[in-house]
């Protein structure tokens, strides 16, 4: 058994001040696993001095979320969503509403012919939920969808091998449009192999602009990777290229799904993160996706290295490297990248490698476009005697290394957290022990989360900045009905944008004392919608069922199929949590207007009931109209009877003003 003690630990400099743990190593579990093979680049490590930040002593999920809606958005027996972490899966409307996909059947044996996207709605203004789904939105055998905003009220969905696109003008209403076949391969591309498992985001000023990243896998002599870069203008023109990594010239094979893409305004970024022999690379866009900046995240030590035949591959200390990642930019337009943590070895030449589960190797990660490759700032052999000292002993295998050895104590760790990077690890509860032989390490599970126990990140970030993460991580509360395994819950944890820094495992919001019913669900593969339009207010989802592993998938080990329900929960966490301020909700009245060009008439789109003061002014400073509306939540058409020419429309509402360009021909 692990012995688990509490410790207090005090950093100088302001370091984090919570509550740390003690772990017997030696129960650290180990198991040797085959590697997959990649050709990866390489790059210079770059150390970077950390920002510490206090934070709240505690040892427990407290739950200090105010509210939390769920939603049973759909039920599927086809449970393998990902493989390796879900993305593009939701998108929410600026009026509230919305849309959930998810990989659907309701066949529940291994042949899944009705197998295609399952798709729900949220209605804000009705605060209700479309029935649940019975067919899929295709008419031919598909899965793995992506989905996202699509112009000013619309969507687009993008299904799987080969990848196909339908779209809608307004969401959730209406047939779908089959838009036919995306191009499978760049021109010149050597095989007739189709680009797979997409993922879909849009941006600009109207959602206009629409970005695929996808990946081709060719079988040869070895499983090949190509990852490909989509943009289309109208949803039925594409231009296909290699992504930004071919571009950049490196020899990078990442995986199916090992990579996610989001967008804001004209901000576009995408993000691959296949572990191992591979760096986490970044790659943004300032302007819809004509050109590319390049970030080294993490800068793996191993990365370009043949571990069959390459005795540099061979290490003399385990790594900690990350496994599952999540991307979104905030208004502001800077991205922020999550990323789950685990410790493996490769100490012989061959495909082997070892890989460690435990408390010990778990956490997730915070990274910044503004930060640089993330390095090792946090060595204790020399914390207490000089920051000097300390930086200057980086050592990049344990750059995200969240458990720490104590000095002068064989055997044991302990938990050195810096609250600005580190967003959660598997939540501690007073008076319940740690159980690393309950902890499941089959193969479908390991090939999804590692070995580290927290998985599967999700973003959503408000309008001000605030960002939650929830996660998938293992409840010691919760055993399945023999005692074998601990159920899987979803957490959350808080960063406050004003404050800078992480309330880390606050909410677990599938807790059966509290919380909808889930004493003998586990839950998985969470979803969360980039970026959200009420402040304080944040959505994800994630799929739920009673039974611990995957009955789909090369990996799995259920024996047989079960019902896996595809949760949407709405949470709005305490305001301690975030910084909300009190006056913010007039200040976004009006998220939009359209037609632009307009004609006779715009449509004013309202983010609620008000009373408001509109002005029209010319280029020349005058003001051409002026009146007073009474906005409804949603569209509200206004005549304007304007020459053509550019103006100006500011509406005043509950003391504050928003002006907005627009041409009228």
């Amino acid at each position: 058994m692990r012995k688990v003690l509490l410790l207090s630990l005090s950093l100088a400099l302001g370091f984090s001040a919570f509550a740390q743990q003690r772990v017997a190593k030696n129960d650290i579990k180990s198991v040797k696993v085959s590697a997959k093979k990649v050709a990866v680049g390489n790059e210079t490590i770059n150390p970077s001095v950390a920002d510490f930040a206090p934070q709240t002593a505690k040892s427990v999920v407290v739950n200090r979320y105010q509210d939390v809606e769920d939603g049973e958005t759909m039920w599927t027996n086809y449970d393998l969503q990902s493989n390796s972490w879900c993305s593009n899966r939701m998108y929410q409307l600026p009026n509230g509403s919305v849309a959930v996909t998810a990989t659907f059947s309701h066949e529940p044996n291994q042949t899944a012919s009705d197998r295609g996207t399952g798709y729900n709605f949220y209605d804000a203004e009705e605060a209700v939920w479309q029935d649940m789904p019975d067919a899929r939105v295709e008419s031919m055998r598909t899965g793995w969808p992506t989905i996202a905003q699509w112009k000013e009220n619309g969507e687009i969905l993008i299904s799987h091998a080969p990848m196909r696109c339908w779209t809608r003008e307004v969401a959730g209403q209406g047939e779908w449009v089959y838009r036919g076949e995306l191009p499978i391969s760049p021109e010149g591309f050597p095989y007739d192999d189709d680009a797979s498992w997409p993922r879909v985001a849009t941006s600009g000023d109207n959602h206009n602009i629409i970005h695929v990243i996808a990946d081709i896998q060719h079988q040869g002599d070895a499983v090949e990777h190509y990852q490909v870069y989509l943009r289309s203008e109208d949803a039925e023109n594409w231009t296909i290229s290699y992504s930004p990594l071919a571009q950049d010239g490196e020899e990078m094979n990442y995986s199916a799904d090992a990579y996610n893409i989001t967008a804001n305004g004209h901000n576009v970024a995408m993000v691959y993160g296949d572990d191992l022999q591979a760096d986490i690379i970044m790659y943004k866009s300032t302007d819809d996706g004509l050109n590319w900046t390049r970030y080294v995240v993490w800068d793996n030590p191993y990365s370009g290295y043949d571990w069959a035949t390459d005795p540099q591959s061979i290490m003399t200390d385990t790594v900690f490297g990350p496994a599952n990642l999540a991307i979104a930019i905030d208004n502001r337009g800077t991205a922020h990248v999550a990323l789950t943590t685990y410790e493996y070895i490769h100490d012989e030449l061959g495909d082997n490698y070892t890989t460690w589960s435990g408390r010990a190797v778990d956490g997730i990660y915070h990274w910044k476009d503004t930060d640089g490759p993330i390095a090792d700032t946090e060595h204790p052999e020399y914390i207490g005697t000089s920051l000097e000292e300390h930086f200057a002993h980086p050592n990049p295998h344990h750059a995200m290394r969240l458990w720490w050895p104590i000095v002068n104590e064989p055997g044991y760790v302990h938990m050195v957290a810096d609250s600005t990077k580190w967003i959660g690890f598997v939540p501690l509860y007073d008076g319940v022990e740690w159980s690393n032989d309950k902890f499941y390490r089959e193969k479908d599970y390991f090939y999804k989360f590692r070995s580290g126990q927290s998985g599967m990140p999700a973003f959503s970030i408000d309008p001000m900045g605030n960002i939650a993460c929830a996660y998938s991580s293992p409840c010691t509360k919760r055993l399945d009905d023999n005692g074998a395994y601990y159920y899987r819950s979803i957490y959350v944890s808080y960063y406050n944008v004003d404050e800078g820094y992480w309330h880390q495992v606050v909410d677990e919001i599938t807790d059966e004392e509290v919380y909808f019913g889930f004493l003998y669900s586990e839950n998985i593969f969470t979803m969360g919608v980039d970026n959200t339009y009420v402040p304080g207010e944040f959505w994800f989802g994630f799929q739920s069922d009673d039974q611990v592993g995957l009955y789909w998938g090369s990996n799995a080990t259920q024996q047989q199929a079960s019902e896996n329900t595809i949760h949407v929960i709405k949470i709005t966490p305490d305001p301690e949590m975030v910084s909300v301020p009190e006056n913010y909700e007039a200040q976004d009245v009006v998220y939009g207007i359209y037609p632009n060009p307009a004609t006779d008439y715009v449509v004013v789109k309202s983010s609620q009931d008000v009373e408001a003061n509109i002005s029209i002014i010319n280029l020349m400073g005058q003001t051409v109209k002026q009146f007073n509306k009474s906005l409804k939540m949603g569209e509200n058409a206004i005549g304007i009877d304007l020459k053509s020419g550019i103006y100006f429309c500011t509406i005043s509402a509950n003391g504050f003003s928003k002006t907005i360009k627009f041409v009228v021909k």
